[in-house]
């Protein structure tokens, strides 16, 4: 192993952390939503706008936190949005009332995507080329292996002590841990963005300039698959909505709440499964027909959720629905990189999260409005379903990145190198 490759497996171990701690936060966040509703007395829709508000604002600043990350340290943008998250989860813990709840989840939406998301992408997809997915699935597991512990945990912390407590508990590992571990690999390290990969390799051959190969901005807009992309996102995160009433969903059915807890921990070792192996699955396959794939499975999930009051059932929602959300998730920033190159890559993801945010930010407004009117989620689910089909047919529609794009960056490469 080079020393570069070593370096760039730590760059994994540290992003893992990270989410382990503050996407295991967030993912954790189902467990809450009975005891805060029964606290505060709100409607199950006016709630779940507490819930939703981060997708807004972090899709709003998705395309700037991307073309940060194209020009400046990912690094220190990561050390400032988890300085930013653990923070919040602290003050969280003390808030009463319904606009300090909406606001801070709102910082939440902003400080997330800066400690994680684009930026963490970006870092790993500069250090590795042949084993990208391979990489991509092992930091990103880091967010639903945390899910899983941290479900559990704060699940504990509210029986224990109230769900305040458990706020302050899940704040707490990221100050004192992640934090300190990303300021260390901002000091030992250096940079590694995808700008840096760049000025390594021409600093190694002088003769030739490197270009990636990929769209610009401008070109990317027309593409067919960057709508097609932006359209799979859209509608994926509106099949997310029933993600904050999970729980509320199975203790409806008749199950406990301690049992419900169990099933989002157990369902997010299954999407771990699917962070690990979904990246592989796409370097073997392609991104396109691995997305395509994941996205059946993530609606034979949902069916498993409609009849999940029968165990059978919910064991399907379980396997299916928990692999391929850990799945896509590794595997929408490569269909992006197949589609559309890495040219722009930060931007781009910047770009087409904003559909996925906010999708998936109205979604547990409808799912909890459906609820208030109907009082069942039955509606909900299967509209959810029927999305995820069109999910997957949409992600069909994309092509590869065009053979005559990459030539052309080749020749402009070769150029560059006689000049």
């Amino acid at each position: 192993m080079t020393d570069r490759e070593r370096e760039g497996w730590i760059v994994v171990g540290a992003i893992f952390v990270t989410m382990f701690f503050i996407w295991g936060a967030i993912n954790s966040g189902s467990v809450f939503f009975v005891p805060v509703l029964k606290y505060f007395g709100w409607s199950r829709a006016k709630l779940s706008i507490v819930f939703s508000i981060g997708w807004v604002t972090g899709g709003a600043a998705a395309p700037v936190i991307g073309w940060l990350a194209d020009r400046v340290s990912a690094r220190q943008l990561m050390i400032a949005g988890a300085a930013a998250t653990g923070v919040g989860w602290c003050v969280l813990s003390r808030a009463d009332g319904f606009p300090a709840f909406l606001a801070l989840n709102g910082i939440f939406g902003v400080s997330v995507g800066l400690a994680t998301g684009i930026p963490s992408t970006l870092m790993i997809t500069s250090w590795f080329h042949q084993r990208r997915g391979l990489a991509l699935g092992i930091a990103f597991s880091g967010s639903t292996l945390g899910g899983a512990a941290m479900t559990m945990v704060s699940s504990y912390a509210i029986a224990f002590r109230g769900w305040r407590f458990g706020y302050a508990l899940l704040g707490t590992p990221i100050l004192l841990l992640s934090v300190p571990l990303l300021i260390w690999l901002a000091r030992g390290n250096p940079e590694s963005t995808i700008a840096a990969g760049k000025r390594s390799a021409m600093a190694s051959n002088s003769t030739v300039a490197v270009e990636l190969p990929g769209l610009e901005i401008r070109k990317a807009l027309v593409n067919r698959s960057f709508w097609l992309i932006s359209l799979a996102l859209l509608l994926g995160g509106l099949s997310v909505g029933m993600a904050p009433h999970y729980v509320a969903y199975l203790i409806g059915l008749g199950y406990s709440a301690a049992f419900a807890a169990g099933v989002v921990s157990l369902y997010l070792i299954v999407t771990t499964a699917g962070t690990l192996l979904g990246g592989p699955l796409a370097d073997r396959l392609g991104a396109r027909s691995a997305m395509f794939v994941s996205y059946l499975l993530a609606a034979l999930g949902m069916l498993g959720m409609l009849l999940a009051r029968f165990i059978p059932a919910l064991g399907l929602n379980i396997v299916a629905g928990g692999f391929a959300g850990g799945a896509l998730s590794v595997q929408m920033p490569l269909i992006t990189i197949e589609s559309l190159g890495l040219k722009r890559l930060g931007s781009l993801l910047g770009i087409t999260s904003v559909f996925f945010t906010l999708g998936a930010a109205t979604g547990p407004i409808i799912a909890g409005r459906i609820f208030d009117v109907t009082t069942s989620y039955t509606i909900a689910i299967s509209t959810f379903l029927v999305i995820l089909l069109m999910c997957s047919a949409a992600i069909l529609g994309c092509q590869p990145l065009a053979p005559a794009e990459k030539k052309t960056s080749e020749l402009r490469s070769v150029a560059v190198g006689e000049e």
